[in-house]
């Protein structure tokens, strides 16, 4: 989940690259337009192959003989995760609806994507503030997506290595946002290395949402419930992006 999660922050050493090179062109419409128009399609198109070739479980996964996919089953029926019944349970989503561990991950996904909006879609615009131009704002900001990659995968890392830490782990990445945040606010535009430093911590907060990622898979058993909780999440997470 993590190195799935960590992509998000990747992609961010490579994008304002691509951006940067569309906001030279002289096109007939504004630059942000291509650069939707390349971000968009490249989103869809990624979306149409997965549908081909992303299995839905091992079952159906390719490349694994009949005992291999016996042990991967088995492992999956310890923990009571489901594999292949998708036969809907309505008991099992009335058991979402009013257990509070489900609320708290919903309101930490809502809550803090309400902060994670402003981080990736105005970053650059404050960067711009501290004096550099439109363009080179976007180049200063590469190195918040290879501090946010890196930052996913050391908190899943240790979720994965150490037990009962994973609530400390969230934590900790949304107070490293917080703190951004301070700096930002109470530092003088006259210290552009300290408010550079806090533009490239603010993501911090995508690595405790990984690790709840985790959390909610690792603690729900069930078909029905898992497919409930891990949709309520990412309703929460769209609603606070919005």
């Amino acid at each position: 989940m993590g190195i799935w999660y960590s992509c998000t922050g990747f992609v961010g050493i490579f994008s304002p690259l691509i951006n940067y090179g569309f906001g030279l062109i002289n096109g007939g419409v504004s630059s942000w337009h291509y650069m939707y128009y390349f971000a968009g399609a490249l989103t869809m198109f990624w979306g149409i192959c997965l549908l081909f070739v992303l299995p839905g479980d091992p079952i159906r996964a390719k490349g694994f003989d009949d005992r291999e996919r016996y042990i991967m089953v088995a492992r999956m029926r310890t923990n009571n995760a489901g594999v292949r019944n998708t036969h809907f349970k309505a008991e099992q989503v009335w058991e979402v609806l009013i257990d509070i561990k489900f609320w708290l991950m919903f309101s930490f996904a809502l809550l803090s994507m309400i902060a994670n909006a402003p981080i990736s879609t105005f970053a650059p615009i404050i960067i711009n503030g501290f004096g550099f131009s439109t363009l080179n704002s976007l180049l200063m900001f590469t190195p918040a997506g290879l501090y946010a990659g890196c930052f996913d995968l050391l908190l899943t890392f240790l979720a994965m290595r150490y037990k009962n830490i994973r609530c400390w782990l969230v934590i900790f990445g949304q107070s490293m946002t917080i703190i951004g945040s301070l700096l930002l606010w109470l530092l003088p535009l006259s210290e552009k290395g300290g408010l550079l430093y806090a533009i490239y911590t603010l993501p911090s907060l995508g690595a405790g949402y990984a690790v709840v990622m985790g959390l909610q898979v690792a603690n729900t058993a069930g078909y029905t419930k898992r497919s409930v909780v891990s949709s309520g999440l990412y309703v929460g997470y769209c609603l606070g992006k919005s």
